[in-house]
């Protein structure tokens, strides 16, 4: 037995026994009702280990009685009784029926309640389920209004528990809480704690108190214990017990014993054992079930592509579609390339001219108006040579900084939402807000479920923003090209960043040990499957109408021209006539449909001096630097 099987069990199935009362009432109890409260002058679990590895619990509780009456809620609203001589808390036993287990998930505990008793005769029992720290079944006993008579009193309660014994390859073992005293309780003191384990007939082991077993130094004394055990014949009667004091109010044991003493579970049983733990997150799965079916019953109707159409082959462009709107209707949005490819496509018609020197790129008109382009076009040719939006002269030359793309960037993409509008594509985006209510619904009831500590979520927040200004830290660094050190003064970013990146790395790792644990597994796994699955279905219930269903075939039969190699079977039947003028008019096309290797690959040794424009992967690059999205 090891020290994180100690904390592993300890946490789940502590019996936090005899707390009558957790916290008391705001204006505290009257020095008459602390007078009554309980004295317990002798507390004794007697175990019995039973061969098919369950447990019968025997507890005898010796009490002092001064004649208070113990109620479950509020005090009376009566005025014809004394007060004073009532405990407003019931009197119950709270024991552990939860554990974490070794495979991510909670063993969840039987719990048999077989009798209660005082002074020989039976007593009134229920049992309620509470979920806390360790998700306990308390078991209350006597009536609603309990009255223990002045005197000394005996009770006796008796029930059964299984899935306490952990088996390991060289001894099996378990650990009980038998005893905890609590703040606060409907006991003003106590005075002697025991416990007795009763084994199989003809079995050995060992008991030993927590101390024996510390939570820092772990139970490495096992097999030493046990060969003492054996050496020394001791029956299978243990016994251990101790006076309790202000510094230890408590008494924990673990029990160990050598291979055999009692019967593994075979697989029927664990089969039994797993559905019964499977039942706690009955409500989770049911959760994440729902949440998936909408989605699928969603995306059915609303994403769900139109069946394609017949795709010809087309040497032609679509006449109606601009390279930047092919490449917006096939994206259904807007990206780097498409305003690229608008800029290309106005140079290849000559409107303007792409003029680069060291990665640094200017663009030069050649043409007053944008006579000749697409609509969009236009827009993007005004908007780098008359930001204002007037007609008078500008600029013969700008510069592609990232002012100035950022502007042209932003007209150009509210140009083509407009004309494209809804009539080609939706996005259905307001159909995953749905989504999200019913994860965080989920989230919450897993949360429940696997008993989340206070501070968790706000340790995911946390993970979550340091990772994020990590990674937008070290792309900025990235895009400046600072790790390539080709200049002095890049230098200075990492000086001065790598700090802030290092202590963002340091809190997100300490985070993500807080976050990602065996004990959270069955929260943070469902978080994670939900989080990915909205981003996958934001992009899948995007959808082209009709309308656009049948530009895209228009589209992809071109991009099958563009795309074909000399070999194809295309080539052969039509050969292209391999002209700079042809390259270039197609190049934008080819761009915006991400086969500008191919097109270019079909003109090999065909181009010459006459090719203006830039070379495209430079190009592309350099313009990536300066666009963000």
């Amino acid at each position: 037995m090891n020290i994180h099987f100690i904390k592993l069990l300890s946490r789940p199935f502590l019996i936090t026994v005899l707390l009558f009362v957790s916290y008391l009432p705001a204006e505290g109890t009257t020095p008459e009702q602390e007078f009554f409260k309980l004295r317990v002058k002798n507390f004794h679990a007697r175990i019995i280990v039973n061969e098919d590895s369950s447990m019968t619990v025997h507890e005898t509780i010796l009490i002092l009685s001064n004649g208070a009456t113990y109620i479950r809620g509020k005090l009376p609203e009566s005025e014809n009784i004394k007060k004073e001589l009532m405990i407003p808390e019931p009197i119950y036993r709270s024991v552990g029926v939860r554990i974490q287990g070794l495979y991510a998930y909670y063993h969840i505990m039987d719990l048999e309640t077989i009798e209660a008793m005082m002074d020989g005769e039976p007593l009134e029992f229920y049992i309620k389920k509470s979920r806390g720290a360790s998700f306990t079944k308390e078991i209350y006993l006597g009536p609603e209004n309990f009255e223990i008579p002045m005197g000394t009193h005996e009770i006796i309660l008796s029930y059964k528990t299984d899935r306490h014994i952990v088996f390991y390859p060289d001894h099996d073992e378990f650990f009980w809480w038998v005893f905890g005293e609590g703040t606060a309780g409907w006991a003003s003191s106590i005075d002697t704690v025991a416990v007795t384990v009763e084994l199989p007939s003809g079995a050995h082991g060992v008991i030993r108190s927590l101390e024996d077993h510390s939570w820092l130094r772990g139970t490495g004394k096992i097999p030493e214990l046990l060969r003492h055990a054996a050496e020394s014949g001791e029956g299978n009667a243990l016994h251990y017990g101790r006076i309790l004091s202000e510094k230890k109010p408590y008494l924990s044991v673990v029990v160990s014993m050598p291979k055999g003493i009692v019967r593994e579970p075979d697989m029927d049983q664990h089969l039994i054992f797993f559905l019964r733990d499977m039942y706690t997150y009955l409500a989770g799965i049911i959760g994440m079930l729902v949440f998936f079916a909408y989605y699928i019953f969603i995306w059915s109707r609303v994403g769900r592509d139109p069946a394609k159409g017949s795709i010809v082959t087309r040497y032609k462009p679509p006449k109606d579609y601009s390279p930047a709107a092919a490449r917006s209707i096939i994206k259904m949005g807007y990206d780097r390339r498409t305003f690229a490819s608008a800029l290309i496509s106005l140079a290849a018609k000559g409107v303007i001219k792409v003029l680069g020197k060291e990665g640094q790129y200017k663009v030069e008109r050649t043409t007053e108006t944008g006579e000749g382009s697409f609509s969009d076009e236009r827009v993007l040719y005004n908007a780098l040579f008359e930001p204002s939006g007037k007609t008078l002269t500008g600029s013969e030359k700008t510069e592609l900084n990232a002012i100035t793309i950022h502007k042209a960037l932003k007209r150009h993409r509210r140009n083509l939402k407009k004309n494209l509008g809804s009539g080609f594509f939706v996005k259905n985006a307001i159909y995953v807000i749905p989504g999200i209510i019913i994860s965080l619904i989920v989230a919450a009831i897993n949360y429940e479920l696997v008993d989340i500590r206070k501070g968790y979520v706000n340790s995911i927040i946390t993970l979550g923003l340091w990772t994020l200004a990590a990674g937008l830290l070290l792309r900025f660094l990235a895009r400046k090209k600072a790790f390539m050190l080709k200049k002095p003064s890049k230098l200075v970013y990492i000086l001065l960043l790598f700090p802030v990146i290092f202590y963002s790395c340091i809190i997100a790792l300490v985070q993500a040990g807080i976050v990602f644990k065996i004990e959270t597994f069955m929260f943070t796994v469902p978080l994670f499957i939900m989080t990915t699955t909205h981003v996958i279905f934001y992009f899948l219930l995007r959808a082209p109408t009709r309308l656009g269903r049948k530009a895209l075939d228009e589209i992809e039969g071109f991009k099958t021209y563009l795309a074909a190699t000399e070999g194809d079977r295309l080539d052969r039947m039509i050969p292209p006539e391999k002209t700079p003028a042809l390259f270039q008019a197609y190049l934008p096309y080819a761009l915006a449909l991400d086969v500008e290797n191919r097109w270019s690959e079909k003109f090999a040794g065909e181009i010459d001096e006459t090719y203006t424009l830039p070379p495209l992967d430079i190009f592309i690059e350099a313009i990536s630097r300066v666009i963000r999205i």
